[in-house]
């Protein structure tokens, strides 16, 4: 099984990402900005920002995932479902949060995301259809438990 958690810049993903692996031991829990400076060391560009980069790295996510063999994954990312449709199948949440909060977020650590680009990417991201985890009031541990109950709620996807 995979479960990918979607969500745009601020809410949450990389934080969250130690707390799920000590809730989902026997999952294999990626994230997707893991990979990026190593990465951008061995391609001599900026990962995030070099568009020429992002199907090589996208491909090297997925090498990763694919390693995981008969592991349960839980991948959190920025791809939407139209840009992994040739993924396996899997179960799909969107991790979000206020923009309000998203802005805070982002400033707080001092990112040099473009703050009103990830506000946009989130708007987009609800548009989907996908249920959500809203992360907006939710310290990090707090976050870690209600995704981990949904992801251990819905199981394995029917073969």
């Amino acid at each position: 099984m995979i479960v990918y958690v979607l969500g745009a810049p601020g809410a949450g993903k990389s934080a969250l990402t130690p707390y799920l692996r000590t809730r989902l031991p026997a999952h294999l829990v990626i994230d997707w900005d893991a990979f990026m400076g190593p990465a951008g060391e061995l391609s001599g560009r900026d990962i995030r920002s070099d568009a020429t980069t992002w199907g090589s790295y996208r491909d090297l996510v997925r090498s990763v995932v694919e390693i995981g063999g008969a592991l349960d994954v839980v991948l959190l990312g920025v791809c939407t479902p139209q840009e992994l449709s040739d993924w396996p199948n899997g179960l799909w949440v969107l991790l979000d949060c206020s923009d309000d909060e998203r802005r805070r977020r982002l400033r707080d650590r001092d990112d040099s995301h473009d703050h009103e680009s990830a506000v946009d990417d989130a708007l987009s991201y609800r548009s989907l259809d996908l249920p959500i985890l809203d992360t907006t009031n939710l310290d990090l541990a707090s976050t870690a438990d209600s995704l981990a109950d949904f992801i251990r709620s819905v199981g394995p996807p029917p073969a």
